[in-house]
């Protein structure tokens, strides 16, 4: 137990500093709010797959008309994910300074951050684009934004955006000699936009100049300098076994500390994992090849069943296994949540957190699962996730649904759920002993 304290000791700063960063919850907030458009998305592809597009469907009543309802949603969700998120960070970002104190002016107004945000993310835009034409052929075409740098593909170039010209407007803003001031009676919205008006000039600028001076000494537009510099790099490391592995474990470490892993690294891996998942839904919606194994329902499917840690395997074992009625209790409370991955009256009320016998097997067994689905997935046992399940759904259900309906996954599920007990079962035992060992269950 002295090293689990001596370790928490150390570990705790660091994380809280870390979950407390002030750009680093701008972007996860941003992320969350992107989720129904996400949802929604899939709910098309899974209604596509399943019955708009469905031969045996067909037989019955012939539906792939309204196939085109899922590439029409797609429109309004997956293919302005960037534009959502780089706005909502400017914002948040903004919002944090004003709660804050350290924009203390009652006319600045976090909606100028957002739309500045989102200017500066077109600005950083190439000029023309090279589109494919309906005969096969290319043409470049000015006046067009591709979906590619509005969609989750363009997230890093949304993100560096947002945070780089929200500081730099919060900077300006606060300088007095950059205020308009206007007289009393006018409007408060005239008046905020007076305040913010040298300001957002100055940044909007400063970015052409940047982006004007590029394109003409090297010839190349900020998103592909992005892209090579930070965005492959970053999601050839999510996107990879051992990456995914380290992100999953040291999630659920922080778990067992009491610090919500999930959130703390969700702006690390989130821009790459929702990249992934829309690649294979565009591929499975036009019945070509899935490519990527990797993406957050995949490891929401496999490595969460029942939360963070692989809770639910763990009630089950207590329920079976365990004589201490305390922890059966606590077990027999939290069986309805850990059915919904909601995890918290098992982690805090058992408790995992900073229990030297239960912190090791939560830490370790979702990485194991992973690595299972991975295999299973890349032996074409069960099929790649072509969508995404709200969080909220079940285990099993929740595989079904991700992988377009494939029974096989939802089976795996119940193998992964089986094997997880078993893995609990020896420290369960070890719990009892130690209540033994203390004078009685």
């Amino acid at each position: 137990m002295k090293v689990v304290d001596r370790l928490s000791e150390k570990m705790l700063p660091i994380v809280s500093k870390m979950s407390s960063q002030r750009h680093l919850l701008a972007i996860r907030d941003s992320f969350i709010v992107t989720m129904p458009l996400v949802m929604a998305a899939s709910v098309m592809v899974l209604l596509n797959a399943l019955i708009f597009s469905n031969a045996t469907v067909q037989r019955i009543l012939d539906l792939s008309p309204l196939a085109e309802l899922a590439s029409i949603v797609n429109n309004g969700t997956m293919s302005i994910l960037a534009i959502i998120v780089c706005y909502n960070i400017g914002w948040n970002l903004a919002t944090h300074y004003i709660q804050t104190g350290v924009i203390d002016d009652p006319s600045f107004s976090p909606v100028h951050a957002g739309i500045l945000s989102t200017a500066v993310m077109f600005i950083l835009m190439p000029l023309s684009s090279t589109v494919t034409l309906m005969d096969g052929n290319t043409a470049e075409a000015t006046g067009v934004f591709l979906q590619s740098l509005t969609s989750s593909s363009g997230l890093a170039t949304a993100m560096i955006a947002a945070l780089v010209s929200t500081e730099l407007f919060i900077k300006l803003a606060k300088m007095k000699s950059f205020k308009i001031r206007m007289p009393e009676g006018v409007p408060p919205a005239v008046a905020t936009s007076f305040n913010s008006l040298v300001p957002e000039i100055v940044v909007i600028l400063f970015f052409s100049v940047v982006v004007f001076t590029l394109n003409h000494t090297t010839g190349l537009n900020v998103p592909q300098l992005i892209e090579l510099a930070i965005q492959t790099p970053l999601k050839a490391f999510v996107l990879s076994v051992p990456g995914i592995l380290f992100l999953q474990f040291f999630s659920d470490f922080l778990w067992v500390f009491g610090m919500h892993g999930s959130s703390i690294l969700a702006p690390i891996r989130q821009a790459p994992l929702l990249q992934s998942i829309q690649e294979n839904m565009d591929a499975f919606s036009v019945g070509k090849e899935i490519p990527n194994i990797i993406t957050e329902p995949f490891t929401n499917a496999f490595g969460l069943i029942g939360g963070g840690g692989c809770i639910l395997p763990l009630v089950i074992a207590i329920l079976w296994a365990s004589k201490r009625q305390e922890q059966r209790s606590i077990a027999k409370f939290g069986l309805t949540t850990c059915l919904f991955n909601i995890t918290e009256p098992i982690m805090f009320g058992l408790p995992v957190v900073m229990n030297p016998i239960y912190m090791i097997p939560c830490a370790i067994i979702p990485s194991i699962n992973l690595v299972i689905a991975y295999a299973a997935t890349s032996l074409g046992i069960i099929s790649k996730t072509v969508a995404a399940a709200p969080w909220i759904t079940p285990p099993v259900i929740q595989s079904f649904i991700a992988t377009g309906g494939d029974i096989r996954a939802a089976v795996l599920t119940v193998i992964l759920i089986i094997l997880d007990v078993f893995l609990f079962l020896p420290f369960v035992l070890a719990a009892n002993k130690a209540k033994l060992a203390e004078g009685g269950y």
